[in-house]
C-alpha cells in the first residue's frame, strides 16, 4: 500500500553556503546556525535599511522581518517583487521560529493568513476541506488565481508597456503623435462648435458615420501624410474610438475649468443650477458660475454637467460642493444662488437653497428669471385660445414628423436587407 503524503514532504531543508570572506567583507551578512539540526547550515541574512538607500542585491529573505513591499520606493516595487519571485521559497530555521503562543493576535486572522499574519492551522490541510484549496478557490477569478496571473504578467517583462515603448522607433513615435494630434484637433473643433460626435451608424459601409469620423475623413482627403498614418495605424492605436474621444474631452474640460478658476481668483461668485433628465433617463445637473471679472464686467461661465443619482436637495448640494472643491473653488465664496421654483430647490427648510445657506451665510437665493419668464409665457399662452391651439397643433405635428422619420428609417433598413439578400442570391446563382 502506497504511503500517504504528509505535509512535511513539501518542505525540504536547503543549504546555503556563505564563505568567510563574504562575512568579513559584508557586515550585513550574519550567520545563524540551527544547533538542533546541523552545525554546518548557515543562513545568509541580508537586512535592508530603506532610509539609507535601496540595493536590489540586499534583500531580507525572512518573511517575518523583511519590510513590506509598499515601504519601498514606488518605482522599485516591481523590481523587488521580481527578485523575491526569482529567489524562490525561503526555509526558516526552527530554532529561530517563534512559538505559536508568541504570535500576535489580529482582529481578522483568516483574512491575512496567507499574506501577512502567517498560517498555522496544519490540521486543516488534509481532505476536501483543505484550507489551501479553499484559499485557491474554484472560481477562475478568485483572489489567489488573480494573484497568479499578476505574477505571470510581472515576470513576462518583454511584454511590459515600458519595454514596448523602448522598442518604438522615432518614426513610429512621430506617426502616433500625428494620429493623436489629428484626433485632438477634430475633437476640439467639434466641441467648440457644440456639435455632436457620434453617428447612428459608424460602420465603414455607412453613408454618414457621424461628425467626428466624417471630419477625419475630410482631413485625410486633403492631407496625404495624415491619410497614410491613419491607414496603417494598428487597431489598438487609432485614437478614434469613443473612449479616446471622451478622454480628450475630459482633459479639455479640466483645462477650461482651471481657466475659469484663474479668472475668478479669490473673488465671490454665484451658482446657477438646473437639472434635467437625458435620453437614458439619468438625472443631470448643470452648473453655471456668475462672477465679476477683474475689469468689472459680469460674466457667466458654464462650469460642468454632472450625473446625480436623484434630485434630492442633499444629493444636489453634495454634487455642487464636490465639483467646486475638485477645482479648488472655496464654497465659502458663494454669495448667491439661483434655481427654479421646485420645492426641492427653493424649499425654506430642506430645499437646496436652505442647505447651502446654512453653510454659506451670504449665498442668498434668487428665483431664476429665465424660469420666471417661462412660467409667465406658459400662463399667458393658456389664456389666449389661438396661442394655445397653435402650440397644441405644433406639438402634434412634431410627433407626426418623429413617427414618420422612424418609419422611414425602418423602411430603409428593410430595403437594405432586401438588397443584400438579392445580391447574395445572384452570387449563388452565378456561382452555379
Amino acid at each position: 500500500m502506497k504511503k500517504s503524503t504528509t505535509i512535511d514532504t513539501f518542505f525540504k531543508i536547503k543549504n546555503v553556503e556563505v564563505s568567510t570572506s563574504d562575512v568579513s567583507s559584508n557586515p550585513s551578512v550574519s550567520v545563524d546556525v540551527d544547533h538542533e539540526n546541523s552545525k554546518n547550515r548557515p543562513i545568509k541574512s541580508l537586512r535592508l535599511d530603506i532610509k539609507e538607500g535601496f540595493d536590489i542585491n540586499s534583500l531580507e529573505r525572512d518573511p517575518e522581518i523583511r519590510p513590506p513591499i509598499w515601504e519601498y520606493p514606488p518605482e522599485k516595487c516591481d523590481e523587488v517583487r521580481r527578485t523575491y519571485i526569482k529567489a524562490g521559497p525561503f526555509q526558516i530555521m526552527l530554532s529561530r521560529y517563534r512559538k505559536s503562543k508568541e504570535a500576535h493576535s489580529h482582529a481578522h486572522p483568516r483574512l491575512n493568513a496567507f499574506t501577512i499574519n502567517g498560517f498555522r492551522s496544519w490540521k486543516k490541510v488534509r481532505g476536501k476541506n483543505c484550507a489551501f484549496l479553499a484559499h485557491i478557490g474554484d472560481d477562475i477569478n478568485s483572489p489567489h488565481r488573480n494573484a497568479e496571473k499578476a505574477v505571470a504578467d510581472l515576470m513576462n517583462q518583454p511584454t511590459h508597456i515600458g519595454r514596448r515603448f523602448a522598442n518604438f522607433t522615432s518614426q513610429e513615435i512621430a506617426d502616433n503623435r500625428l494620429r493623436l494630434k489629428t484626433s485632438i484637433e477634430g475633437i476640439r473643433w467639434l466641441a467648440f462648435q457644440a456639435c455632436p460626435f457620434r453617428g447612428h451608424n459608424e460602420s465603414k459601409t455607412s453613408i454618414n458615420r457621424g461628425n467626428f469620423l466624417e471630419l477625419l475623413s475630410f482631413i485625410t482627403s486633403d492631407n496625404d501624410k495624415v491619410a497614410e498614418v491613419l491607414d496603417k495605424a494598428p487597431r489598438n492605436a487609432t485614437y478614434t474610438s469613443p473612449t479616446t474621444q471622451k478622454q480628450v474631452l475630459h482633459v479639455l474640460g479640466n483645462k477650461v475649468r482651471n481657466m475659469i478658476h484663474e479668472e475668478i481668483g479669490d473673488a465671490k461668485f454665484s451658482v446657477i443650477v438646473d437639472k434635467a433628465r437625458d435620453e437614458s433617463k439619468k438625472e443631470q445637473m448643470l452648473i453655471v458660475l456668475r462672477f465679476v471679472d477683474k475689469d468689472g464686467y459680469a460674466q457667466e461661465r458654464f462650469f460642468g454637467l454632472i450625473h446625480v443619482k436623484d434630485i434630492a436637495a442633499l444629493t444636489l448640494k453634495e454634487g455642487i460642493f464636490s465639483i467646486l472643491s475638485n477645482y479648488s473653488l472655496d464654497v465659502q465664496s458663494i454669495c448667491g444662488q439661483g434655481y427654479d421654483g421646485a420645492s426641492n430647490m427653493r424649499g425654506q427648510w430642506n430645499g437646496l437653497q436652505a442647505l447651502i445657506l446654512s453653510e454659506c451665510p451670504y449665498a442668498y437665493y434668487v428665483h431664476c428669471f429665465a424660469h420666471r419668464l417661462q412660467l409667465a409665457l406658459v400662463a399667458a399662452s393658456r389664456e389666449v385660445i389661438r396661442v394655445h391651439q397653435f402650440f397644441t397643433k405644433l406639438n402634434s405635428i412634431i410627433n407626426i414628423i418623429g413617427a414618420s422619420c422612424k418609419r422611414n428609417d425602418q423602411l430603409k433598413a428593410a430595403q437594405a436587407a432586401n438588397i443584400a439578400h438579392l445580391l447574395e442570391i445572384d452570387e449563388l446563382e452565378s456561382g452555379k
